[in-house]
């Protein structure tokens, strides 16, 4: 199958990966590269060249306060460029509007995962165009998918995201503090975080990129102690040697995340999670290989790692593979398939 998978263009898909949607790209692409699939990944100029990207711009123009227009030339050229090949398939995961109008009498279908919540241009596009047979939306959990309803008109299919259970084995062999990685940002609640590890007067590493400087500087360096370490924004090779010393992964975010792509890695290296009840982290778990927290306060989140900690390495790395990226593309091929 010959396939235009579409990226969200301000970052790299590239390590180290800004966030989990430049993660599942990679991923996804890489698999589906595995399995025989022709590609060409429309995405930031600077992404790893093995996906066999087409890059309209890099960083050029990021900065601009114009940037807005540019990135929507930068998509006009993008979906100028898919109509000059013989795609099977249009795998649309940018936020961006322009890919769903322009996706209504598109002459291959295109199929979107959303990303992101029903706040932008993206929810319009979607509410106007989304009866037509030539559209096609996958959400990667139920909770997301109950989100967006409202704004579907032929409805929706949900695939979880998966990971590489090669690229993140088993490796957990102490329990010598808490670990936290992802973007640092308020939603993220790294603070919250660093709050419950000192409930339990446990250490903390925590690793991820600085996309919020006030946010890092106001809510997370005065509250560090000797037992915190920022470990800077790391390549998943080294998140993973992390990961070999940590009792729990802890979860705190502010929102309704679409999925966690963070919980499935940690989970798939032997790290029991514990979180809030928010957007899809209930979906992620079981009993056996993490906990979620009574009420969202940072007493009942200690509490909820407390109880996470002791769980057994194999039996949650053994519930994460249930969320393998290869049963991941194979899910979306099979989908491709069906509206071909």
């Amino acid at each position: 199958m010959k396939i235009a998978v579409i990226a969200k263009t301000r970052l790299p898909i590239a390590e180290p990966f800004r966030g989990g949607l430049e993660a599942f790209i990679h991923a996804l692409c890489k698999e589906y590269i595995r399995l025989g699939h022709k590609i060409i990944l429309y995405a930031h100029a600077d992404s790893d060249p093995e996906l066999n990207v087409k890059g309209f711009y890099g960083d050029q123009y990021r900065e601009n306060k114009l940037f807005e227009l540019y990135e929507t030339d930068e998509y006009l050229s993008i979906l100028e460029d898919i109509e000059q090949h013989d795609f099977d398939v249009v795998h649309n995961n940018s936020t961006h509007e322009l890919p769903i109008l322009w996706g209504v009498k598109a002459l291959m279908p295109v199929v979107t995962t959303i990303h992101t919540p029903p706040i932008s241009k993206l929810k319009a596009a979607i509410k106007i165009c989304s009866g037509s047979d030539n559209l096609h939306f996958i959400m990667p959990s139920k909770s997301f998918d109950a989100t967006w309803q409202p704004y579907m008109n032929n409805g929706s299919s949900v695939i979880y995201n998966g990971v590489d259970l090669a690229e993140w084995p088993l490796v957990r062999k102490s329990r010598d503090y808490l670990f936290w990685f992802g973007r640092m940002v308020h939603a993220k609640g790294l603070d919250i975080v660093i709050d419950a590890a000192h409930e339990l007067h446990m250490p903390l590493k925590f690793a991820g990129p600085l996309d919020d400087r006030r946010y890092f500087d106001e809510q997370i360096r005065p509250r560090m102690t000797e037992k915190d370490t920022y470990l800077g924004h790391l390549k998943q090779a080294d998140i993973r040697l992390h990961l070999a010393g940590a009792a729990a992964m802890v979860n705190a975010v502010r929102w309704e995340e679409p999925f966690g792509l963070t919980n499935i890695e940690a989970m798939s290296s032997g790290v029991p999670i514990a979180g809030f009840d928010r957007g899809a982290f209930s979906e992620l778990i079981d009993g056996e290989s993490g906990v979620v927290a009574a009420q969202k306060n940072v007493k009942s989140l200690a509490t909820a790692i407390a109880a996470a900690i002791p769980l057994e390495s194999d039996n949650v790395r053994r519930h994460a593979e249930t969320f393998s990226l290869r049963t991941m593309a194979e899910r979306y091929i099979a989908y491709f398939e069906k509206v071909r």
